[in-house]
């Protein structure tokens, strides 16, 4: 979070987010020997694009066209999209749900991860957990998704209003929380949560289980 403060010094917009982005691509890029590839830039299928996305984790190998400090990956290149924000609403949240999307329509084989890590989210962590189909259990005083319990039913699973997204993160010192899409049942997609610090070592797992398994495979 001392980046965080440190951005807020400067007043242009644009450049507090650079330096947001910049300071993340930084940090995940020590988590692994040979280093993750981390851009800037978009994602394309040749066609169209998925216009600008803040960081890109591409595959070792990935064919990237340079324009200017921006890069171009192709979608079969990109493993994984990261949206950086400096206080997160919950516009931020559905505009990042349609450009999942928007990436996901884009032809290729592969459709890379794509979530938001958030340096500040402007809702209350009840909302926020609600959005991702988690409600609150008074009796244990904490969360909970109803569709872990063998005894309900699909129809009454609680809804999550976020499905294309594959990950949330808050690095708010009182909201901290990793949200992460797991397959439930064949095609059934919920979120795991968790809570625990520092939540950058699991920025690096995520980051890891991608890209260490996608070097290996290019390497043989």
């Amino acid at each position: 979070m001392a980046q965080y403060d440190v951005s807020e010094i400067i007043t242009h917009e644009l450049m507090k987010g650079e330096i947001r982005e910049d300071f993340l691509i930084t940090t995940l890029e020590s988590c692994s020997d040979p280093k993750p590839k981390l851009v800037k830039g978009t994602i394309s299928d040749g066609q169209d694009d998925a216009g600008q996305l803040d960081i890109i984790l591409c595959r070792p190998h990935a064919h990237i066209r340079q324009i200017g400090s921006q890069c171009l990956v192709e979608k079969n290149d990109a493993l994984c999209v990261i949206e950086v924000k400096g206080n997160c609403t919950g516009t931020d949240l559905k505009k990042a749900e349609k450009k999942a999307g928007e990436i996901q329509n884009l032809n290729g084989e592969y459709s890379p991860q794509y979530g938001l890590i958030c340096y500040k989210v402007a809702l209350k962590m009840k909302t926020i957990m609600r959005r991702f189909g988690f409600s609150y259990d008074k009796a244990n005083r904490k969360y909970l998704d109803n569709a872990v319990d063998p005894n309900e039913n699909e129809p009454n699973w609680n809804k999550i209003d976020y499905p294309k997204l594959d990950f949330f993160v808050s690095l708010e010192e009182d909201k901290k929380l990793f949200l992460r899409k797991y397959e439930k049942n064949s095609g059934k997609f919920r979120f795991s949560k968790t809570i625990q610090s520092p939540l950058i070592k699991e920025l690096f797992l995520m980051t890891r289980n991608l890209w260490i398994p996608a070097h290996q495979t290019d390497t043989l």
